[in-house]
């Protein structure tokens, strides 16, 4: 039996569509109710010395997920959803990192394996790309779970996590090239031949440096 080919590991938000969706989405649905704005504005102060970057703090990511969703129903969540990615959409052109895009496509032409793995809910991310009009790839990401009438994180897929999350399906390194903008992602930039650093602001690129030492691509 032919040897399984190595997977080619993307990044979602900040690789390949700008921002961060699972906020974005988030503050969608906390700026759509007063109680919820006053709550989520009131508590911040409170959260943010835990805060730090949203995709790896995940307290406080899980709190304003349970404000965002308490309360409404699975049909309520569903629409208000679909309602977000109409918006997205709209601004395809805007989301998009056409460089990281291109690449993705490039991959799969040649008949590349291609995972998108994320911080992201995974349910979200699928969604988003699909709306965007991309093609459909496997997507591997964080998971929501039920609790006290609304949902919190059930998983978060970051850093080292991201491993975790693929070796259970059978996604092992080495990777045939992994794509991040993110230092967060250094356990999977280590585990291939060809890391691509996308569109990396000065800090992430700093840090991606010292511990490769010049030994990565960066797709600007």
């Amino acid at each position: 039996m032919p040897a399984r080919a190595a997977t080619v590991l993307f990044d979602f938000d900040g690789t390949l569509v700008r921002g961060d969706c699972a906020a974005a989405w988030l503050r969608d649905l906390l700026a759509s109710h007063p109680l919820r704005r006053l709550l989520a504005g009131a508590s911040f102060p409170v959260l943010r010395p835990a805060f730090g970057w949203w995709r790896v703090a995940w307290m406080p990511a899980s709190f304003y997920t349970w404000l965002a969703t308490v309360g409404r129903t699975d049909e309520a969540l569903a629409e208000a959803r679909e309602d977000f990615l109409r918006l997205c959409a709209a601004r395809r052109e805007q989301l998009l990192i056409a460089p990281a895009v291109a690449r993705l496509h490039a991959h799969l032409a040649a008949g590349d394996p291609v995972v998108i793995v994320t911080g992201a809910e995974a349910g979200l991310a699928r969604s988003l790309w699909r709306a965007l009009g991309q093609p459909d790839v496997p997507v591997v990401g964080s998971s929501v779970r039920p609790a006290l009438g609304g949902y919190i994180g059930a998983e978060h897929t970051v850093g080292p996590r991201k491993l975790q999350a693929l070796e259970r399906l059978g996604i092992h390194p080495p990777f045939a090239a992994v794509y991040s903008d993110s230092a967060i992602d250094l356990p999977l930039l280590c585990e291939t031949a060809r890391p691509v650093l996308v569109q990396p602001d000065p800090r992430n690129l700093a840090r991606v440096d010292k511990r490769l030492r010049g030994a990565f691509e960066t797709l600007l």
